[in-house]
């Protein structure tokens, strides 16, 4: 494959995929980092601003294809920034549970591609005030509710304020959520009782 430019990842993620996406998305980001000099190619910043993309599909599959770089080749510390500093503005839906699940992964005690201390010295508050803002929202998709949920629990040994109003909304959210939010719901109940505050 030929170097990438923004225009040309632009394209490619505007074109047909049908049944193909995965295998045309993955192949993008491995090819991205199989390169020795990557200059020419795409930046990750073009992928996040990609994630904005008016076209929602485009939106949706840069979304997909920052996940995976994210999970596979764990650069997320030189761009953690950026990242953050999007969380507020992102309102397509599926780019949403594409956001919220990279930060589950991010706050998690299994993240890879973080400075050492990096988290740490992040002020995460402002995250946390949208995580909740998610959960509660009647339009937000029960799988970014989920990972919003996650992201919360992960935080609650650092904030420890968030553990009593955490439960409290799950409390809340539990008659008017669907099993898969329940499912998940209660595992957070589990390892939110480990968290001393």
């Amino acid at each position: 494959m030929n170097d990438v430019t923004r225009d040309e990842l632009t394209a490619r993620l505007n074109a047909s995929m049908e049944a193909r996406m995965v295998e045309i998305l993955t192949g993008i980001a491995d090819n991205k980092f199989s390169i020795e000099n990557s200059e020419q190619y795409f930046q990750i910043k073009d992928l996040i601003d990609l994630t904005f993309h008016p076209k929602k599909e485009v939106a949706f599959r840069a979304a997909w294809t920052l996940e995976y770089i994210f999970m596979n080749y764990h650069c997320a510390g030189d761009h953690l920034d950026d990242l953050l500093s999007r969380f507020a503005a992102q309102k397509n839906q599926s780019c949403m549970r594409h956001y919220g699940k990279i930060l589950a992964y991010l706050t998690s005690k299994k993240a890879t591609g973080l400075k050492q201390g990096q988290l740490e010295n992040t002020n995460l508050e402002p995250i946390v005030d949208i995580m909740f803002s998610w959960l509660i929202d009647e339009k937000v998709l029960v799988a970014t509710k989920v990972h919003a949920m996650q992201v919360l629990a992960n935080l609650a040994p650092r904030y420890t304020w968030i553990k009593e109003e955490l439960l409290e909304t799950i409390a809340y959210l539990e008659d008017l959520e669907t099993v898969a939010f329940f499912g998940r719901a209660k595992q957070i109940k589990k390892a939110l009782k480990k968290v001393n505050v």
